[in-house]
Formats: C-alpha cells, sequence, structure tokens
C-alpha cells in the first residue's frame, strides 16, 4: 500500500511514507519549530518514496494524547491531504487515526510483563495507559504520577487473583516495560518522587520510531473495514487546553 504517517503528538515530529514495499522515515527533534518544518518535511518524504498526495491509498496519524499545538498541526496537514484528493470529484484520500500511547506500546505487546507507554504532560503528570498479555488493564488519560502508580497496583492485584493465569504470567506482571521517546523523563519523576520503587521498571532505549506502528495499526483497522475519520473529527485531547483552564479559574463578573 501506498500511505503517509504522522506523530506530532510531542515536540519529536516523526514522519513516514511507504511505497509497497519501500519506506522512507524522518525524525526531527526541533522543539517549537514543528510548524514551519512539517510541510517541507512531508513533501521530501513523499519524494523518497516516488509519491505524490494523489498516489496515497490512506494517511494516518496519532490523534492524541499529547501537544495541543501538535496535534493541530499534523491534523490540519493531512486533512488538506485528504481533502486534495476529492478535488476532482473522488471520495478524498481516507485518514485513519491512531491513539498515540496505542502506537508507542504496539512493537512492545508481546513483552513478559506490563506495557506502560507514556507522554509527559508536565507537573509530575503524564498521559498514560497499560497493556498485558495485549490486553489494556489501564486506560488512557491525564494521570497524576501517584494516582498512575495506585491505578498500576490496582491492576497488578487484579491480575495476580485471576485464577486463568499461571505462576509465570503473575510473576512477570511485577515487571513493567515503559516505553515512548519521553520514558527517561518518567523514570526520572519516579526516581525524583520515590515512585513506583517496588516495581521492576526497564525503559525503553533508543528512539524507535512510532510511525511504523501507525501504518500497522491502521491497515488493521482498514482489514477489519473500520472507518476513516470523519470531516468533524479532531484530535483527542484527554485534557483541557490552557485557555479553557484559564477561563474555568477566572472569576465570574458580578
Amino acid at each position: 500500500m501506498k500511505a503517509l504517517a504522522l506523530d506530532t503528538s510531542i515536540s519529536c515530529i516523526q514522519i513516514a511514507a511507504k511505497n509497497d514495499d519501500n519506506l522512507a522515515s524522518l525524525v526531527l527533534d526541533i522543539g517549537m519549530r514543528q510548524s514551519e518544518k512539517l510541510l517541507p518535511a512531508i513533501d521530501y518524504i513523499l519524494k523518497q518514496v516516488e509519491l505524490e498526495p494523489k498516489d496515497l491509498d490512506y494517511t494516518v496519524l496519532a490523534e492524541g494524547p499529547g501537544s495541543f499545538t501538535g496535534l493541530r498541526l499534523g491534523f490540519a496537514a493531512l486533512k488538506a491531504i485528504e481533502l486534495f484528493g476529492g478535488l476532482k470529484g473522488g471520495a478524498g484520500i481516507p485518514l485513519y487515526a491512531i491513539n498515540s500511547l496505542d502506537a508507542q506500546a504496539w512493537p512492545y505487546l508481546d513483552f513478559d510483563g506490563i506495557v506502560l507507554p507514556i507522554i509527559d504532560a508536565h507537573k509530575e503528570k503524564f498521559y498514560a495507559k497499560a497493556f498485558f498479555n495485549g490486553r489494556e488493564i489501564i486506560p488512557c488519560d491525564d494521570w497524576d504520577l501517584r494516582v498512575l502508580e495506585e491505578k498500576t497496583q490496582e491492576a497488578l492485584d487484579g491480575l495476580c487473583a485471576d485464577e486463568n493465569l499461571s505462576d509465570a504470567q503473575k510473576a512477570a506482571a511485577d515487571k513493567i516495560l515503559v516505553c515512548g521517546l519521553e520514558a527517561k523523563t518518567f523514570a526520572a519523576s519516579c526516581k525524583e518522587s520515590q515512585a513506583f520503587v517496588d516495581k521492576k521498571i526497564t525503559v525503553s532505549r533508543g528512539r524507535l520510531v512510532s510511525v511504523e506502528s501507525l501504518f500497522a495499526l491502521a491497515e488493521e483497522k482498514i482489514s477489519k473495514g473500520l472507518s476513516p475519520l470523519a470531516d468533524y473529527d479532531g484530535p483527542q485531547y484527554f485534557r483541557a487546553s490552557e485557555a479553557e483552564r484559564n477561563v474555568a479559574d477566572a472569576p465570574s463578573a458580578q
């Protein structure tokens, strides 16, 4: 298949395009310069696999949680490509969206223990969810570090009480693999706050590109006949924006 994938959920932008078996990817860890680099980067990546936007079978992006600005940039870029495909009366280029944390976790779902993908939400809060044996055991949300620790322990207690699990599986449930490009930030916060001190935590290394996960998860949706995003669908934020919080905190007019 011919496809384009974007992950703009954090400041480290990830972009990939594939033309059947040919794949090109690009990581831009450039801080706050996303808006000026994203479109030229998309054009560059498509050229590397000899594609134009009109050639694409589908596009896919990380829908959130993550950076408000980054998510909006990614949606704007791929919504434009979707519309471009329909300019001559066609149906448009289908756009699929994948939870950002699902994309981070996908390469590790065979891990013998709990997989915990995270995104730093700052002030000791993290966007996170958790998986065990490929099954979600903690839902995606904006978690305080201590609350996440409690939820993880509750999940572990539930797993250990499951009579269908073998002793080896129950022992593995105490191992946690933290993944994502901001996993080290999570580990540092745990060390500083003395959180998860009784757990066997492993932190993923390197810069595994989540866009390859996006291709796999999008094509899983396609194979199941699931619909792409509707025109009105947008990012999944999981928390109010700073502007919304400021309005909520402002004193009401008398």
